[in-house]
């Protein structure tokens, strides 16, 4: 028998799954706040990371910080994202969110958690009883008979998807159970379990400037180490991509993966300056108008992208060269538009941070 159950509480559907989590939590709190706003407000709709295998989706964005700044969006997020690296503090990690993760239930707070059902995603939590969690994921319904039973408290970390289908795969070898993040499940793992409370929404300008911050920040070219895995941003994640299908050491899976991923956050990135554009007045609206229609063209060339490798891919190498060169040739244009889509976050965010002499909402 539950302890707890948020029967408003609903998975969101977005390919990154943990800015997913945010709408869930707004539209439990009946927060109204469009996809497209949720997205941009976070910083995510213009983010471009990749690993150095191009086979870790949903990984390495700096999510914690876009869970703060879903505080201007009206919750407040707290929780655990972090790794533990022996068995032992695993274990104390895994029993910390449990208590957490039950006093927040019962304060009919909503839960979310990565890598508890589905590796790489972030499930909703409703639910709790004496054995474990439950959860609303990319698994649901028919096809994945047994998803809404309990996933022992002790799975978090261990992508412990209770439906049917999930279990024969597991027995079976074809999807092997193992960490995205350090490698061997006895030497410890990632916790990342959150929940979220109302709080007070911020002026639409200070939260715009946060998130153009962030996405600038974060866009700049480099690379980093998060979790085992040496990841690149910005400009640099094309060139990783492009790279990658030219030598054929790209599974399908992830191209079809990274091509939804990247489509689904241009498409918002476009759809959230168009509806910014309408709230701001004068020159910075127009400015953002014109960024606006400048992705646009980016989410047209991914969507063309993400025909030419529709969900879901085999996951073996892409062996037409053909289908391979033309994507070769859809990421090098979109590398040269996300390069001119840089700078003109950075002029949005130099316009708001001067005070633009727009008409800003107070």
């Amino acid at each position: 028998m539950k302890k707890a159950n948020l029967e408003r509480l609903r998975f969101s559907g977005f390919h990154r799954s943990h800015i997913g989590a945010i709408r869930s939590c707004l539209d439990y709190y009946n927060i109204s706040c469009s996809a497209a706003w949720v997205y941009g407000m976070t910083g995510s709709a213009f983010l471009s990371i990749i690993d150095e295998k191009c086979s870790a989706p949903n990984i390495g964005e700096p999510e914690e910080a876009m869970f703060q700044l879903a505080r201007h969006l009206g919750v407040e997020i707290n929780g655990f994202h972090t790794f533990a690296e022996d068995r032992q503090s695993f274990s104390r990690l895994q029993a910390e969110a449990w208590d957490a993760a039950r006093s927040a239930l019962d304060q009919g707070q909503p839960v979310f958690a990565k890598e508890l059902d589905l590796g790489n995603e972030t499930s909703v939590v409703y639910g709790y009883d004496d054995e474990g969690y439950y959860t609303h994921s990319w698994h649901g319904g028919h096809g994945h008979e047994g998803y809404d039973e309990v996933i022992p408290w002790t799975q978090l970390g261990r992508n412990y998807c209770p439906c049917r289908a999930c279990k024969e795969r597991l027995r079976s070898g074809e999807w092997p159970s193992e960490s995205v993040y350090i490698g061997n499940l006895d030497e410890g793992g990632f916790i990342s379990l959150h929940w979220a409370a109302p709080a007070a929404q911020s002026d639409d300008r200070t939260a715009l400037k946060a998130a153009l911050q962030l996405a600038i920040d974060r866009n700049r070219p480099a690379t980093f180490n998060w979790g085992g895995r040496k990841f690149y941003s910005g400009l640099l994640v094309f060139d990783k991509w492009i790279e990658a299908v030219r030598s054929n050491k790209i599974q399908g899976f992830y191209m079809g993966y990274y091509a939804d991923l990247f489509h689904e956050g241009r498409r918002y990135a476009h759809l959230f300056l168009q509806e910014a554009s309408g709230r701001f007045g004068g020159d910075l609206g127009e400015q953002l108008s014109h960024t606006a229609d400048h992705y646009r063209l980016i989410r047209e060339a991914f969507q063309k992208l993400n025909e030419l490798f529709p969900w879901d891919q085999p996951r073996s190498p892409i062996e037409d060269p053909d289908r391979r060169s033309e994507a070769v040739q859809l990421l090098t244009g979109i590398r040269s538009l996300e390069a001119e889509a840089y700078r003109k976050l950075e002029k949005l965010e130099a316009a708001l941070r001067a005070g633009s002499p727009s008409k800003l909402p107070t």
